[in-house]
């Protein structure tokens, strides 16, 4: 979780895709029972249903449904086509024991990152109206959003700036969204704007830094990558390549270079 690009422990939840979506609410990493797949689970959501049913960091699931674990795209397929409210036999070892519960699907909340520990595969909260600069700009679904929280006296955010305009100016006609957030007073930002470097995509204040708090944002740049849904796909600090953004953003945007 220390290199560059944060390895989504979300995609590893027990959910079919980043959507509002069924999920068991367990992070896991892969493991091994009697020569097939298992889950080593790392964390359960407090309001899920494997939470209700016991299920606890260090168990480790070994069926669902009565059926052995062949391959983590099974497991959110079979997660994927159910229901909320609908439950899911989930079986799984706790303290040497084997157990078998029903577990009922949840709604999969926009925030997971209390499981997860990342922001990575939340789903990025609303803006306010601090928008200081550009507001009339927003997209009213945009295929794929890139957010920077930077700082008027940061060096490397200066040199992200130009990067960040150059990819927002090739790709807002294919409906990228570029969002600059910072907790500068508005004298200071605008200022900047003016005299310093006026990026052409939309400008937020983060006043009270409670997307800031949310996302843990403790390093400027940070940059994350949003999909059209607004889940949170990418999160990098430090200033980028234009290469490296544009491969990024195209990855979200399903556009060839």
């Amino acid at each position: 979780m220390n290199s560059l690009f944060k390895i989504s422990v979300a995609a590893l939840t027990l959910s079919g895709a980043c959507v509002a979506a069924p999920w068991l609410g367990v992070s896991f990493k892969k493991a091994q029972y009697e020569n097939h797949l298992a889950l080593a689970v790392k964390g359960v959501h407090p309001n899920s249903g494997c939470f209700a049913i016991g299920l606890a960091a260090g168990d480790t699931i070994i069926g669902i449904d009565g059926k052995k674990l062949e391959s983590v795209a099974q497991l959110q397929d079979i997660v994927s086509k159910g229901k909320a409210g609908q439950k899911m036999s989930v079986e799984y070892i706790h303290e040497g024991k084997r157990v078998k519960k029903d577990a009922k699907l949840t709604e999969r909340p926009d925030d997971i990152s209390s499981l997860t520990g990342s922001a990575i595969g939340s789903k990025i909260a609303e803006f306010g109206k601090n928008f200081y600069q550009n507001g009339e700009k927003r997209q009213a679904k945009p295929k794929a959003t890139l957010l920077d929280f930077w700082a008027t006296w940061c060096g490397p955010c200066r040199k992200t700036l130009p990067v960040l305009a150059s990819v927002y100016n090739k790709y807002a006609s294919k409906g990228l969204e570029v969002i600059g957030v910072a907790n500068e007073s508005v004298s200071v930002l605008n200022q900047f704007y003016n005299t310093q470097h006026a990026s052409p995509y939309p400008l937020y204040r983060d006043a009270d830094q409670s997307l800031w708090r949310r996302y843990g944002i403790s390093a400027v740049p940070t940059l994350m990558l949003l999909d059209g849904d607004g889940y949170i796909k990418r999160v990098w600090s430090g200033a980028p390549s234009e290469a490296m953004v544009e491969k990024l953003v195209l990855e979200i945007l399903n556009e060839k270079p």
